[in-house]
């Protein structure tokens, strides 16, 4: 008799649950009929950085003076057009860049620009650290103009105290929707 009390229990909960779980209406018979299906969809964040340039700081030595610095500008996209932040991270562990032949090391330091609330803003950023909120664009391409950019500077006291080599690293930039 338990038995029988637990079988009936579990297939009344399972027919209520699944009747509950679909909420679609069928028709009745005449001679017209309607029935509703409900329908439902998730949209889930979705971010992506494209447009992006390598950073070539050319030769640095002879006359030359003073600190330097490049650019380059990138499109973020963000569904619906919402806001995102950017934490940068480098192959090397930290914002070095790191000789061939050397064990020199070249410190550099990381600004990002992009739309603020409607209006342009540029902030450093500390390694692995989230940048500024910034707006992406509902367009992946950003409708053709990109809309954020990053600027790489370095001073020349690093430059001066580095040894005769080629350095090099790899900024790694990862957006995040907020």
């Amino acid at each position: 008799m338990k038995t029988r009390k637990t079988i009936l229990t579990a297939l009344i909960a399972g027919l209520i649950g699944s009747s509950a779980a679909l909420a679609s209406t069928d028709g009745s018979l005449g001679s017209t009929s309607t029935g509703q299906i409900d329908l439902d969809l998730e949209v889930l964040d979705s971010v992506e950085i494209n447009e992006l340039d390598d950073i070539d700081f050319g030769q640095y030595g002879g006359g030359d003076s003073g600190d330097i610095n490049d650019g380059d500008a990138y499109c973020v996209y963000v569904n619906g057009g919402g806001d995102y932040n950017i934490t940068p991270t480098s192959s090397n562990g930290e914002f070095k860049l790191v000789g061939d032949s050397s064990a020199d090391e070249i410190a550099y330091t990381v600004k990002f620009a992009g739309a603020a609330t409607g209006a342009s803003s540029e902030s450093a950023v500390a390694y692995n650290s989230p940048s500024a909120t910034f707006q992406g664009s509902s367009a992946r391409d950003c409708g053709a103009a990109n809309n954020a950019s990053v600027d790489v500077s370095i001073a020349e006291s690093e430059i001066r105290a580095a040894s005769t080599d080629t350095y090099a690293d790899t900024l790694i930039l990862l957006v995040s929707p907020i």
